[in-house]
């Protein structure tokens, strides 16, 4: 489900004109939406307080990269690739810092599901080729994107084995929205600023609900999951990105990501059965 979810808010960012200040305002209005939700969660332990502030510093990261990434490269390239890197790096982290080991057949059903990833992600590369250059800039603004998810996926997985993840989920957006404005704010002329939510307050109202929405469901999959396998199958939302993409912005899909698709559907199974 929050693989679902994560696909629809992006496709809508995606379309956006003034990205930045659209994902900005979206998560304003998001966190105005489930601020009242904390009055019916358990309250935060003092020691949760350096996760949040570590992991809201690597979701403004985030969403600077994305924003970046968006303007400079395809959706179809940047989404699958962002995405796909992002559960090599990590399983690394976990193996390091959480001491996640993962099974022979979870190994196997990592394997199959990032290459698959990679797979999807190729897919606009053969589409493309012969007719126009990759981005460098794009590839690199994707990979820093990937970086960032990994980097605050380890410091949520972490954080939630010690806190309730609805709470902790809407103080980390809290925080992020605050850490993102004098980063994102200065860029851009009152005018532009006002404007872009009224010509937008549907969408980005939108987005706002569906991104807290969304990592309120990872934050509980990791408390249930170890984070390496939960961190990688939620990234599924590749093959609802690429879909989206191809039926919505007119971008290829092609035997190349069909070919990926099932590859990570093999991983998933795999994991789920013997991870």
């Amino acid at each position: 489900m929050a693989a679902i979810l994560h696909a629809s808010w992006n496709i809508i960012v995606k379309r956006a004109k003034e990205r930045q200040i659209f994902t900005w305002w979206a998560l304003v209005i998001g966190n105005c939406c489930f601020l009242p939700i904390l009055l019916l969660r358990p309250g935060l332990p003092s020691q949760i307080w350096p996760f949040i502030i570590a992991s809201a510093i690597a979701e403004g990261l985030y969403y600077l990269a994305l924003a970046r990434a968006y303007t400079i490269g395809d959706f179809s390239l940047v989404y699958p690739m962002a995405r796909g890197a992002a559960p090599a790096f990590l399983a690394t982290w976990a193996f390091l810092f959480l001491g996640e080991r993962p099974s022979a057949g979870g190994l196997l059903g990592l394997g199959l599901l990032i290459f698959g990833l990679v797979v999807v992600g190729s897919g606009i590369l053969w589409n493309m080729r012969g007719k126009v250059a990759v981005s460098a800039s794009g590839i690199g603004a994707a990979l820093t994107v990937a970086f960032c998810i990994s980097l605050y996926s380890i410091i949520d997985g972490a954080a939630v084995k010690i806190a309730d993840p609805t709470a902790y989920t809407i103080v980390t957006m809290i925080l992020t929205s605050i850490i993102m404005a004098p980063l994102v704010l200065p860029r851009y002329s009152r005018q532009q600023i006002v404007g872009e939510l009224r010509s937008n307050w549907l969408s980005i109202a939108a987005v706002g609900v569906l991104t807290l929405l969304t990592y309120i469901l990872v934050m509980f999959a990791y408390r249930i999951a170890p984070v390496s396998y939960a961190g990688a199958i939620r990234e599924i939302s590749v093959i609802f990105g690429a879909l989206a993409g191809w039926i919505w912005l007119g971008e290829s899909f092609g035997k190349v990501r069909t070919l990926g698709s099932l590859l990570i559907f093999a991983g998933i199974v795999v994991i789920a059965l013997y991870g």
